[in-house]
C-alpha cells in the first residue's frame, strides 16, 4: 500500500509542475498569439489603404477636364474601395492633390492596437499616398 500511495504523491507533484510551467510559458504565447493578431489587422489594413489611394489616382488621372471633378472622382473612389475594404471612411483622411499633368492622393487612417496589447509597437497611423499623370 505504500508504493501506491508513492505514486499518487508522484502524480500530485507532476500535476502541480505543469501549472507552474504553463504559468511560464503562458506569457509568452500570449504575446505571440495577440502580436500575431495585431499584425496581420495592420498589414492587412495597409494593403487595402495602399490600393485605395492607388485606386484614387487611376480614377483622378482619367478625369481630364477639371481639377476639381478630377479630385472629386479620386475621393469618390477611396471612399467606395476603402468601404469595400471593411475599413470605414469616415475615419480616413483623404487628400486629393491635382497638379500640372498629375494628381497625388494620399489616404491617413489611424492604426494602433485592437487587442491592446501591443499599443506602442503597432504604427498609430497608417499612411497610404499615390501619384499618377493625367
Amino acid at each position: 500500500m505504500t508504493a501506491n500511495n508513492n505514486m499518487v504523491k508522484v502524480e500530485r507533484r507532476n500535476a502541480g509542475a505543469a501549472a507552474v510551467e504553463f504559468a511560464l510559458v503562458l506569457p509568452l504565447l500570449m504575446l505571440l498569439v495577440l502580436g500575431c493578431i495585431d499584425w496581420g489587422v495592420y498589414f492587412f489594413r495597409a494593403q487595402v489603404i495602399t490600393n485605395a489611394a492607388r485606386e484614387g489616382a487611376r480614377a483622378g488621372s482619367l478625369e481630364i477636364s477639371d481639377g476639381g471633378l478630377a479630385a472629386s472622382a479620386a475621393t469618390d473612389a477611396v471612399t467606395t474601395f476603402l468601404a469595400a475594404g471593411l475599413i470605414d471612411p469616415a475615419q480616413a483622411v483623404i487628400v486629393a492633390t491635382p497638379g500640372a499633368g498629375n494628381i497625388d492622393v494620399t489616404v491617413t487612417y489611424p492604426g494602433g492596437s485592437i487587442t491592446g496589447f501591443a499599443g506602442t509597437w503597432i504604427p498609430h497611423n497608417i499612411l497610404g499616398r499615390s501619384v499618377m499623370r493625367r
